[in-house]
């Protein structure tokens, strides 16, 4: 065990109500996990779905990165189509986790009304950058 700053018990139960439209993807809806708290900011980790008819008037997805030390994806329902610089378009569907380095730029292409996914990142504060394509 280490001697950094201690955990809290932190414990998340489902609750339709705290889904909320507050998060980097305008077509989302986001669910925190309550990993911030009791990381003392150290992860982050929400659940991620399409908020319903938000794909028909979603502007599309530019390219960017997030200034993270950590970024995980796993896809619980549907699928999504991103663009990874360095490894091209990547079709990830339920069951699939990917980790994207630090500064990895990317956009999605596609997803489906259906997408639902956990992100776990380091830190739980970090700025989003656009990039130019």
């Amino acid at each position: 065990m280490t001697t950094e700053t201690k955990q809290k018990f932190v414990i998340s139960h489902y609750n339709e109500n705290d889904f909320k439209r507050e998060g980097l993807r305008v077509a989302a809806e986001y669910r925190d996990l309550g990993v911030a708290e009791a990381t003392n900011g150290k992860y982050h980790a929400h659940v991620a779905r399409i908020a319903p008819g938000a794909l028909k008037t979603r502007p599309p997805s530019k390219m960017h990165y997030h200034d993270l030390d950590f970024h995980m994806v796993y896809i619980l329902k549907g699928w999504m189509q991103a663009e990874i610089v360095g490894h091209g378009p990547q079709t990830m569907r339920a069951g699939c986790c990917w980790v994207q380095p630090p500064g990895s730029h990317h956009k999605v292409l596609a997803q489906s009304e259906d997408l639902e996914l956990i992100e776990v990142m380091s830190p739980a504060k970090y700025p989003t950058v656009n990039v130019e394509e």
